[in-house]
């Protein structure tokens, strides 16, 4: 019997250049993924400074110049402005997670800005009650990402999303009630929020849990004589 000849070990040369040529690929396709995340999250650090900016100057255009501010028109093109942010943040949770510290600081961010937003429309609100027609709703939207109420959350956000089109006087600002950060502790003390979903109609009604969008419509119409209140219904 012959004895098998040994195959001819290759040359360390072709293995030493797969390798360098496969850590280049690596470094390559790392360096493509970073770049994308600096800039998705330069993209939406700009857009919410100048969100902020315009918050803060109309108002003190307002407080401090003496602007009418029933005559401002911008607050529609802020609040656009403030839906975009919501949808960019959501895309940076699906791509980045939603634990990852630089998304959370932009969430954290995004709140405050939507809390400045939210007060600036109340005092246009109290201020210009005189027409009805351009009352502006609001709806305090409080979600959780945790894996036991995220399909209620999503439910939800999918119902005051088709409400949101319906009405074009309506602004929605969503809360993370698991975020660990100030604004949202005192946020979940002040509305007293105990489950998710939780929604504030108008600052003036709480509403858990909402079922369709009939249910929340019936709060927005703001007819106090005729409301019939749900069970789980909380009047402010």
């Amino acid at each position: 019997m012959k004895k098998e000849t040994k195959r001819p070990i290759q040359s360390k040369k072709r293995y030493l250049f797969a390798f360098i040529i496969g850590t280049l690929i690596f470094i390559l396709g790392f360096s493509i993924t970073y770049s994308i995340s600096y800039i998705e999250f330069q993209r939406i650090s700009n857009f919410q400074d100048i969100t902020s900016y315009s918050i803060f100057y109309d108002k003190l255009e307002h407080t401090l110049f003496n602007k009418d501010i029933c005559a401002q028109s911008t607050f529609r093109e802020i609040s656009e402005d403030l839906g975009f942010q919501g949808r960019i943040i959501d895309d940076l949770e699906r791509k980045f997670g939603k634990d990852n510290k630089d998304v959370l600081f932009r969430k954290d961010f995004y709140n405050l800005v939507e809390l400045e937003h939210f007060e600036f429309i109340n005092q246009i609100n109290k201020e210009c009650n005189n027409n009805q027609n351009n009352n502006i709703q609001t709806i305090l939207f409080f979600y959780s990402n945790k894996k036991t109420d995220l399909g209620k959350s999503e439910d939800t956000g999918r119902l005051l999303g088709t409400l949101s089109q319906r009405n074009k006087n309506l602004i929605i600002y969503s809360f993370d009630i698991n975020l660990d950060t100030n604004i949202i502790q005192q946020l979940t003390d002040k509305y007293n929020i105990k489950t998710s979903p939780t929604i504030i109609i108008n600052n003036k009604d709480k509403l858990e849990n909402p079922e369709n969008i009939n249910q929340i419509e019936k709060y927005l119409e703001n007819k106090e004589s005729n409301k019939d209140y749900d069970d789980n219904v909380i009047r402010l």
